[in-house]
């Protein structure tokens, strides 16, 4: 890397490739009116107010394509929401069709200061999907008032910055990328692991405090699985003549879907899965019908949690869980038919707590 700040190429939902037929329905040399336009939409959210206006990453993409390719008439859209996170900086590609469907997604980030890094991979991004043999030709000469950056206080604005490699593959061909050394690197794949303090409802005869220990992967850019492991405090429930303590550990297995993404926060997603565990039961009065011991736990959860983003790395992560218990257990006691605790139908639990993510 030799010091620079670096560009990241994010997964996509739905491969660009097809895009580049669509653009090129044949391998005969198109004509200026047969060619596909696009109408464009750039959004810069708060935090991106200092990127340029739409009318530059046009004036880009149309400058590596040496043709016009926008027209607001357009059926065929193409829109990039460009974010910042703290220094890193993000743009999302969509590309839709007339009926305003996804056809596909990419992300770029870039760690470079000022935004104009992430303005130019993203342009060369968006020329390869409407033609990918963009990268083979040497591009238009760009204006030599032409900046990305904001204009610094100099009487000279400072060159552009170098377009990062970015490769994008075609369907049935090999990759297509930029002569100069890569510097993309996917970002598929995103975990994190978190502590958090609990607070229960229903899992226990009373309301009780706990801890669970938490590890979450998202492995696409929305479907991932979550994995956590619960201890709740022991409660006494006493009925008639009966008295027993009972605490829960527990474990749960998730699948989990992303909702959103916005600055200010990393991730608010929702799980549903099992969990499974054992009740720690503690007969006081007067003799059990069975003794002191562990019993199963069975039941379903739904989740969800909202991370909030404290630096790069570090997170605050609170949420919910609704659990549902099909079997559900009941203590007796000898001379009492009435069970001392029962083990509702329904039951929750809230969590607050630290996490960090990784890699």
């Amino acid at each position: 890397m030799h010091g620079c700040g670096r560009v990241w190429l994010v997964g996509a939902l739905v491969s660009l490739a097809p895009l580049s037929a669509l653009a090129q329905p044949a391998r005969e040399p198109a004509t200026a009116a047969a060619a596909p336009t696009y109408s464009l939409s750039w959004v810069r959210a708060e935090g991106a107010e200092a990127c340029p206006a739409a009318a530059v990453l046009a004036a880009e993409v149309e400058r590596r394509l040496g043709r016009a390719v926008f027209d607001t008439r357009a059926e065929r859209s193409i829109e990039v929401d460009v974010m910042r996170f703290g220094e890193r900086y993000r743009s999302d590609v969509y590309v839709r069709d007339a009926a305003g469907h996804a056809l596909g997604h990419r992300q770029l980030e870039s760690d470079e200061p000022g935004c104009g890094a992430l303005l130019s991979a993203t342009a060369l991004a968006v020329a390869l999907v409407i033609d990918p043999e963009a990268a083979s030709r040497e591009p238009a000469p760009a204006p030599a008032a032409a900046s990305f950056a904001p204009p610094p206080p100099a009487p000279a604005p400072p060159p552009p910055p170098p377009p990062p490699a970015i490769e994008l593959k075609q369907a049935g061909t090999g990759p297509v990328a930029n002569p100069r050394p890569e510097t993309v690197a996917s970002r598929d794949f995103t975990s994190d692991i978190g502590l958090r303090a609990t607070y229960n409802l229903g899992l226990v005869p009373a309301a009780a405090p706990g801890a669970q220990l938490a590890f979450s992967a998202r492995l696409g850019s929305r479907w991932g699985f979550a994995l956590s492991a619960d201890y709740v405090a022991s409660r006494r429930a006493t009925r008639g003549i009966g008295s027993l303590d009972v605490g829960l550990t527990r474990g749960s297995v998730l699948v989990t879907y992303d909702l959103l993404h916005r600055p200010g926060f990393q991730r608010l997603w929702l799980g549903l899965g099992p969990t499974l565990g054992a009740f720690h039961v503690a007969v006081r009065t007067p003799a059990p019908v069975t003794d002191s011991g562990d019993f199963a736990f069975t039941a379903g959860e739904a989740r969800a949690e909202l991370q909030v983003a404290a630096s790069k790395r570090i997170f605050f992560h609170m949420g919910a869980s609704a659990l549902v218990a099909p079997w559900r257990q009941e203590f007796l006691v000898r001379r009492q038919q009435e069970a001392v605790w029962r083990q509702p139908l329904l039951s929750g639990s809230g969590f607050l707590g630290l996490g960090m993510s990784f890699p």
